[in-house]
């Protein structure tokens, strides 16, 4: 690894030397990863001021790390390397558009939602994992129509764009194309979807990007309820990317699930 590199490539491998500390600015995050004495010392901080930050950047240095709290992982003398790499969240990420969208009966509509991806500390042969780091610190929010029914999620605003070419380059959000189909008789207001991001894996393009599978949903009836599909594979628009993390969670069969809030009001 170059001393200091400008990488849109951030995840790959790197071997880190005794008393050396790896540097991870990527968007509102700083993480630092140091080798010392058969420990790994991680620390990290974040600009919560700046999450429309497009900065990425992995700096190789012999420079201690800032801060005095940090967190130490005992490892074997000869495991000196190590690969940060993008996962993404551990729950399902409540978008809420910004301006009202209603999808009429029979119609349907693409949106490129973009979530925050968290950062996967891994180190020695084999890899072991010390720490998912968050990108953003997101909110908790509820999704469901009441306190016992529904499911603990994260929060996050989108302008949930038709356009690709309308999706802000952030080096640290995952896109996810999201299909929604309304064959039921009534109009669709969506107020709040759930992307079910541990059922999904994320994909790195060549020149930098962060992509998840394609995700339909399918609501035939006047609820709130939709059947969910996830398209294999990379979606039509990554060109060239490549599997780099699998989802959290798998299911074998995924079949109606709750997609949307705010369908009466």
């Amino acid at each position: 690894m170059n001393p200091r590199e400008n990488s849109e490539r951030w995840w790959t491998s790197f071997a880190v030397g005794g008393g050396q500390t790896v540097t991870l600015h990527l968007g509102p995050l700083s993480l630092r990863l140091r080798m010392s004495a058969g420990e790994w010392w991680l620390s990290w901080e974040r600009q919560e001021d700046d999450e429309d930050s497009t900065r990425v950047e992995r700096i190789l240095s012999t420079e201690p790390l800032p801060v005095e709290r940090y967190e130490r992982f005992v490892c074997g003398a000869g495991d000196h390397s190590a690969v940060l790499k993008p996962v993404l969240a551990d729950r399902s990420i409540v978008v809420k558009p910004r301006q009202p969208v209603f999808v009429l009966p029979g119609e349907e509509t693409t949106f490129y939602i973009s979530t925050p991806v968290w950062i996967r500390v891994e180190a020695g042969e084999p890899p072991r994992i010390l720490r998912d780091v968050p990108v953003m610190r997101l909110s908790d929010t509820w999704f469901g129509p009441s306190t016992r029914e529904g499911e603990l999620c994260y929060a996050a605003r989108t302008h949930a764009r038709s356009s690709l070419q309308e999706v802000p380059r952030r080096p640290h959000r995952a896109v996810t194309p999201l299909r929604i189909r309304n064959r039921a008789g009534t109009m669709l207001p969506i107020d709040r979807v759930s992307l079910p991001v541990p059922l999904l894996s994320l994909y790195g393009g060549g020149d930098g990007a962060l992509w998840t599978e394609g995700v339909d949903f399918i609501r035939a009836t006047d609820s709130d309820m939709a059947s969910l599909r996830v398209a294999p594979g990379p979606p039509a628009d990554a060109t060239g990317a490549q599997l780099l993390t699998g989802p959290r969670l798998h299911a074998e069969k995924v079949g109606l699930v709750r997609a949307f809030s705010g369908l009466f009001g």
